[in-house]
């Protein structure tokens, strides 16, 4: 393997222990501002240890396209120096970007559909409020048939 074959693994692990540790810090984040009662709050555990498991078959298949599936000591290194660059250098930037996209993107999708299923709700209670008011005499002589013949 040449030098700048070398280079290129490195490089390319290191920006996959970069990408991990942010999935990572996405994961923790997600499932610490979730409401206490919600399923991301309960769930933490098995969605954390689904995103290793994740990232594991994801690394295993960059070392297969970068490496042709071997490994080295430099490998994890080389991983473990992503991470550290995340934590020390880009989790502040990324963090910003997330809250960013939250605000910008997320957020107001989320008000559009809880608008619309909001709207929804109101149009099918007012239909069956047309409805029961329409159907109220009927039910109300059926309920006084149906007392008189049981009486009889």
């Amino acid at each position: 393997m040449t030098v700048s074959e070398q280079f290129l693994s490195i490089t390319t692990l290191i920006i996959s222990g970069v990408i991990g540790a942010a999935s990572i810090d996405l994961v923790r984040t997600l499932s610490y501002y979730a409401p206490p009662k919600s399923l991301r709050r309960k769930g933490y555990i098995i969605f954390e240890l689904s995103t290793w498991i994740l990232l594991g078959i994801g690394t295993f298949l960059l070392l297969m396209i970068v490496r042709d599936g071997e490994w080295h000591f430099v490998d994890f290194l080389s991983q473990l120096l992503g991470f550290c660059i995340y934590q020390l250098f880009l989790q502040r930037f990324f963090r910003f970007l997330g809250r960013l996209v939250d605000s910008l993107v997320i957020r107001p999708i989320w008000f559009i559909c809880h608008l619309i299923a909001s709207l929804i709700r109101h149009i099918f209670r007012l239909c069956l409020a047309i409805y029961r008011i329409i159907t109220y005499p009927f039910v109300f002589v059926a309920k006084k048939v149906k007392k008189l013949s049981l009486k009889k």
